[in-house]
């Protein structure tokens, strides 16, 4: 697996699906067993959980097509607007892999 840099801009309070799709050489990966893990840091690289903002497990939505998503709550998304550091990690069969990783960039809202 090869971590993907990618980044993820959300309003503050916004809480639908961040959803991703699994590859491996370019098809789909199987994902069936796997767990997933979403990480929220104010840190890019944080030494332990200190700075962690919250953390969100995720669902698979269709394992043979590798598809996954996490729904954070509204009150993990109840974030000061700055720039986050995130990561995704996915464990199955014992061995874990970072997937995905980047800017995690909360944006100010007008509606309250």
């Amino acid at each position: 697996m090869i971590t993907t840099p990618l980044d993820i801009t959300r309003e503050r309070g916004d809480n639908y699906a961040i959803r991703w799709q699994t590859k491996q050489n370019g098809a789909a990966f199987d994902i069936t067993g796997a767990t997933f893990k979403l990480s929220v840091d104010t840190r890019k690289d944080p030494p332990d959980a200190s700075t962690q903002v919250f953390q969100v497990t995720g669902t698979i939505v269709d394992a043979p097509n590798g598809i996954y998503e996490f729904v954070p709550t509204t009150g993990q998304m109840n974030l000061t607007p700055k720039t986050y550091f995130f990561d995704v990690e996915m464990t199955k069969g014992g061995q874990v892999a970072t997937l995905v990783k980047g800017k995690f960039i909360v944006k100010q809202d007008i509606t309250k």
